[in-house]
């Protein structure tokens, strides 16, 4: 009758082997950390845009997405900052909808970004 090695030995994997994986996420999570304080500038200017166009467009549904990540933001960057962001997106949202028309920019934005409004 052969050697049968018991159960735990056959299944466990070395130390080394689980580690290796488990530093390799780490790794990318710790990278991938300053892209995402920068995306919070984009993050404050698209929360203007949409809150404008919240009330300029009749939209049936509006996802917070937006404003939830910039409530965030408004900690890591302060007061002043997340205001001064969040007044360009408004800005934005006024220049696009003079340039185009406000409902061609209403439209735009309902293709464009179909999880966060609709009609």
């Amino acid at each position: 009758m052969p050697y049968r090695q018991p159960y735990r030995q056959l299944y466990r994997r070395p130390l080394r082997q689980s580690l290796i994986p488990a530093a390799l996420v780490f790794g990318l999570l710790v990278a991938t950390l300053p892209a995402a304080a920068d995306d919070c500038d984009d993050t404050v200017r698209m929360d203007g845009l949409f809150s404008k166009a919240r009330r300029a467009c009749p939209f049936s549904y509006y996802g917070f997405r937006f404003q939830q990540q910039s409530q965030l933001c408004r900690d890591k960057k302060g007061e002043a900052e997340w205001q001064r962001l969040f007044g360009l997106g408004v800005a934005a949202f006024d220049a696009q909808a003079q340039r185009r028309g406000k409902q061609a920019l209403c439209d735009k934005l309902a293709r464009d970004f179909p999880t966060t409004v609709k009609y």
